[in-house]
């Protein structure tokens, strides 16, 4: 039984093939570098609050086109605007039907 894979090369590679390991570590001395340093120091910049008017540092350039908040409002969150649609309405109609429904086949 020992000798029954002895002749076939199960495991290994024919040298002549670069595997798909050997290719990723070729691009490896290219210029782009592999991961993102998530050590970088970010650079900040000066912003004054929407909401509270105080001085603050934020880790993008503001544009204008969008409010910048301060950490403590920003924590906060209050008033802040929704950010998707308020389906509450939708939801209550489709529950009123499926109701309907419901009582129509004789499930309570």
């Amino acid at each position: 039984m020992r000798d029954f894979n002895r002749g076939r090369k199960f495991g290994r590679r024919d040298s002549s093939r670069p595997s798909y390991r050997d290719s990723r570590r070729s691009g490896r001395d290219s210029d782009r570098p592999e991961r993102r340093d998530f050590k970088k120091e970010v650079e900040m910049h000066s912003a004054t609050c929407d909401k509270c008017g105080a001085r603050c540092e934020v880790p993008f350039k503001p544009s204008g086109s969008k409010p910048v908040y301060c950490s403590d409002c920003f924590r906060k969150g209050e008033n802040f605007e929704s950010k998707g649609p308020n389906h509450n309405k939708e939801f209550s109609i489709i529950n009123e039907k499926l109701d309907k429904i419901l009582e129509a086949l004789g499930k309570d």
